[in-house]
């Protein structure tokens, strides 16, 4: 093997313009799936941070039962030690408290028409470090705790609809833990917009302590949301969660099932990048064959020697493949010095993008107007494999006609 690996190299250094292409090749194709992935991986961190702090989180903790019902009588009840295991959660940015409930809202004025709301009780205090729904309130502010009459931020749209602005009074009609109708005066004091129909549209912001008094629910909750510092260091939370929570009693979501729909869209753009990787690896491939079956056939009378010196098929076949490796593995070898460097460092330092066009796309998501790179796994692991996989079935067709090479073949050859 050690003869092989020595010939496999040599013959490499005979046609150095010829390897040095084909090498070049490789390493382009390399950077570039390298950049092309690091964009993406830093596009989803991106979404999942922006969609998770919206308001979901990256888990969310519940009474088992409640995400199918969505009812006060599924109530969360923290005990002292649980708040002490959330306050302590490994690599967690924080959690917040909520209580979510259904209701009616309509403006008070006479003959006005109700609509559908859904009530979402906060913390403003802990809401402003750890989500992005208090940051949405543009004009005015958010509900006060403990102020003497009771307090509501509507989403724009639902504001729009019942015609009400800051200072007018909406009467909110909701079941209350005890399964009665509770009714109350709520004067606006903000109207939040987030780009959700779902929020704009329905949604309600309330102080926790206010809806709990409304809802007469004492200090139940619906669920608990737990953010992490980013997406890569969910594992512990989750597994500390898990202890604090058991299953028996309570549902521990993480957030790929609080958001399904953005996991798909990340797959579908994932599928879009391999599929812009794939055609040019698959440029890549033809381009080493090409190198390797040229090597074959200028090296008729070499493979007829070894063949009479008694160097069986096999090795032949395997000098072959080892020589398209080593191309494939110096290749990747430079694009990998090349790019993880460069990714890293666009990683802290993001393409500010200045074009009004993309601007104008990204606002319209709420996302800053950069271009984010990430390096993830796929970039360092997935990639070179698939090139190394390439390079060996690029070699096949080439290997196995030299494989196939007679002593008798050397004297015909030129």
């Amino acid at each position: 093997m050690t003869m092989l690996l020595r010939l496999a190299w040599r013959n490499l250094g005979r046609n150095k313009r010829r390897t040095g292409l084909t090498t070049a090749a490789a390493v382009f194709a390399t950077v570039l799936s390298m950049f092309n992935l690091a964009i993406g991986d830093g596009s989803h961190e991106r979404w999942i941070d922006h969609t998770v702090r919206l308001y979901p989180g990256h888990y969310e903790v519940s009474l088992a039962g409640y995400r199918d019902n969505r009812t006060l009588d599924y109530a969360l009840a923290l005990s002292p030690e649980q708040r002490a295991g959330l306050d302590s959660l490994p690599d967690a940015d924080g959690w917040a408290p909520r209580l979510e409930t259904f209701g009616l809202i309509s403006a008070d004025v006479d003959r006005a028409n109700g609509r559908g709301v859904q009530l979402f009780g906060l913390e403003g205090a802990r809401e402003r470090r750890l989500s992005k729904l208090v940051a949405a309130v543009g004009a005015g502010r958010l509900a006060s705790d403990g102020s003497d009459s009771r307090e509501i931020a509507l989403g724009d749209q639902l504001a729009k609809n019942l015609g009400v602005g800051l200072g007018d009074s909406v009467i909110i009609v909701a079941a209350d833990a005890y399964g009665s109708q509770s009714a109350d005066r709520f004067r606006v004091v903000g109207t939040f917009h987030v780009g959700e129909d779902e929020l704009d549209g329905f949604g309600a912001l309330v102080e926790l302590s206010e809806l709990q008094s409304f809802l007469e629910a004492g200090e139940s909750l619906s669920h608990v949301a737990v953010f992490a510092r980013d997406s890569e260091r969910l594992p512990p939370i989750g597994a500390r969660l898990d202890a604090l929570f058991p299953a028996s009693q309570y549902e521990v979501l993480p957030w790929p099932e609080l958001v399904p729909d953005l996991v798909q869209f990340m797959r579908l753009d994932d599928v879009g990048n391999w599929v812009g990787n794939g055609i040019l690896i698959v440029v890549v491939g033809f381009g080493l064959l090409n190198t390797i079956l040229m090597s074959v056939f200028e090296r008729v009378r070499e493979f007829g020697v070894l063949r009479a010196l008694g160097l069986r098929p096999r090795a032949v076949f395997a000098l072959v493949v080892i020589e398209s490796l080593e191309l494939t593995l110096l290749g990747i070898a430079m694009g990998m010095a090349i790019g993880v460097p460069a990714i890293l460092w666009l990683a802290q330092h993001p393409i500010p993008l200045t074009s009004e066009s993309l601007k104008s796309s990204m606002d319209v998501f709420d996302l800053e107007p950069v271009l984010a790179f990430a390096l993830a796994r796929d970039t360092l692991v997935v990639l070179p494999l698939i090139l190394l996989g390439v390079g060996v079935v690029a070699a096949l067709p080439p290997a196995i006609r030299a494989s196939r090479g007679r002593p008798v073949d050397a004297l015909r050859a030129n």
